[in-house]
């Protein structure tokens, strides 16, 4: 993932370590927060372009630490998609995530997606809703007729459409003008997208075509904000979403995702073994995981139970040897999880 300031004309702002920071700072105490359940998301608004800080909890000293920037825009460009594949680099910063996706059909688009951690998790399959926006490498704006195509390449996009609307972007700190860049919206097969770069990468003789009507193809950088919407204030607690991070945590043992989730009363009972109080809560749940994994039992699913309770099932090849049952706060906190083989619980499993 990149901080693509330059399409906006403001490489200046992070031209140096110390510049960065500065601008992490203001967004920090000036922008819009969104929680996460690993970390938080800072969203500063300058003019027409947004900068957007992650940060995580530092366990050793307290305080939030910084992880990285990215940037997006003021665009109201909203794909619904789904994911095709999680295509995360390995060597990715804390709470940036990529993934491939697609709109229908078969065009596909790889894109960084802003503020992901306040989603539940990102697994193949997951329906996305995205607020879109494309930052060009390279661009053309030409005359005919546009195939509307969208092809994915490694961590790029190629994509033609048609011009549906220009206008000149403008950025500001406060009431000081900064820069102005262009900004089209560009129908495509997968959907608009707003596209903004610098005037000075169009060629001199295609810049009268910068209009409605246009059409352009570009190799670009796509960037999805995941906070809009119901995400929009960040994560939302529910026993859906609940167990949905609780099922990632049993998969992949991502154990600091599920503080947010329970109460700091929060009680976890495992067979005969009960736990009070958020951190025991957690020591105990890090130590089933562990466990069961040693055992092979670390496939997970879902079910429910007589009633319609929702459940997940903790197993292996062999079959299911677990339910684990959440009880809820008003707010949809997690007051009590329960993880047990008690067979009076009838259980069916969710396709």
């Amino acid at each position: 993932m990149a901080l693509r300031l330059d399409s906006f004309g403001l490489a200046e702002l992070a031209a140096k370590p110390e510049d960065a920071f500065r601008l992490a700072s203001l967004a920090m105490a000036e922008g819009q927060r969104i929680p996460g359940y690993g970390g938080d998301y800072y969203r500063l608004r300058v003019g027409d372009a947004h900068v957007i800080v992650r940060t995580r909890g530092n366990q050793e000293t307290g305080e939030e630490e910084l992880t990285g920037m990215d940037t997006h825009a003021a665009s109201d460009c909203v794909w619904d998609c789904w994911v095709v594949k999680d295509v995360t680099p390995e060597d990715a910063a804390p709470l940036s995530r990529q993934a491939l996706v697609r709109c229908g059909g078969e065009d596909s688009a790889v894109v960084d997606i802003l503020c992901a951690d306040a989603l539940p998790d990102l697994r193949e399959g997951d329906t996305l809703r995205l607020n879109m926006v494309g930052f060009p490498l390279r661009i053309s704006y030409d005359e005919g007729e546009s195939s509307g195509v969208v092809e994915a390449q490694q961590d790029t996009v190629l994509l033609e459409g048609s011009v549906t609307d220009a206008k000149v972007g403008e950025t500001y700190l406060g009431m000081e003008p900064l820069t102005r860049f262009v900004s089209v919206t560009v129908s495509t097969r997968m959907g608009n997208i707003e596209l903004c770069h610098p005037m000075e990468l169009v060629a001199e003789a295609q810049r009268e075509r910068v209009k409605p009507g246009a059409v352009v193809s570009a190799y670009c950088v796509l960037s999805g904000d995941a906070a809009v919407d119901k995400y929009a204030g960040g994560v939302l607690f529910d026993g859906d979403r609940d167990l949905t991070v609780l099922a990632a945590f049993f998969r992949d043992g991502s154990l600091e995702r599920l503080g947010p989730v329970l109460r700091s009363d929060c009680v976890c009972t495992f067979l005969e073994n009960r736990q009070e109080g958020l951190e025991s809560a957690l020591t105990l749940l890090n130590v089933v995981r562990e466990d069961l994994t040693a055992a092979g039992l670390n496939r997970v699913g879902r079910g429910t139970v007589e009633g319609g309770r929702k459940c997940l099932l903790l197993g292996g090849e062999q079959g299911w040897a677990f339910l684990c049952l959440l009880e809820l706060d008003s707010l949809g906190r997690v007051r009590e999880v329960i993880i047990t083989n008690d067979p009076k619980w009838n259980f069916e499993v969710e396709e």
